[in-house]
C-alpha cells in the first residue's frame, strides 16, 4: 500500500472508531436534556446499569480502534513527514480529546469542581 492509502485508512479507523462514542454520548446527552421530572422521557433508554455497561464497551471499542487508527497515523506521518496534513492533525487531536474525555470528567468530578 502506499503512503497514501495507507494515511487515508489510518484516518478512515480514526473516525470510525470515534462514531460510535459520539453517538452514544449525544444519546445520552439528548435523554437527559429532554428528560423532565415526574414524566415518561422522550428519549428511549435501557436501564441505567446496562447504560453503564454500553457505555464502558463503546469507549473500550472506541479506545481500540481510534486508538490503533491514530498510532498507525501517527508511525505514517513519522516516516513519511509528507503524509502529515492539517486533516490528519485535527482528526489526531480530536481523537486525544475524546478519549480523554472520561478522565479529565473524573478528574474535576473528584476535585469537586464538577
Amino acid at each position: 500500500m502506499t503512503p497514501r492509502c495507507q494515511s487515508i485508512s489510518a484516518n478512515f479507523l480514526m473516525g470510525a472508531g470515534i462514531l460510535p462514542l459520539a453517538l452514544y454520548i449525544a444519546w445520552v446527552t439528548a435523554f437527559l436534556l429532554t428528560t423532565v421530572p415526574g414524566q415518561p422521557p422522550r428519549v428511549p433508554i435501557i436501564d441505567p446499569i446496562g447504560m453503564l455497561g454500553l457505555g464502558m464497551f463503546v469507549y473500550l471499542g472506541a479506545l481500540v480502534v481510534a486508538g490503533l487508527g491514530m498510532a498507525w497515523s501517527w508511525l505514517l506521518v513519522y516516516a513519511h513527514p509528507a503524509q502529515g496534513t492539517r486533516w490528519t492533525l485535527v482528526l489526531r487531536a480530536i481523537v486525544v480529546l475524546v478519549l480523554a474525555l472520561p478522565f479529565a470528567f473524573n478528574f474535576l468530578a473528584s476535585m469537586h469542581l464538577v
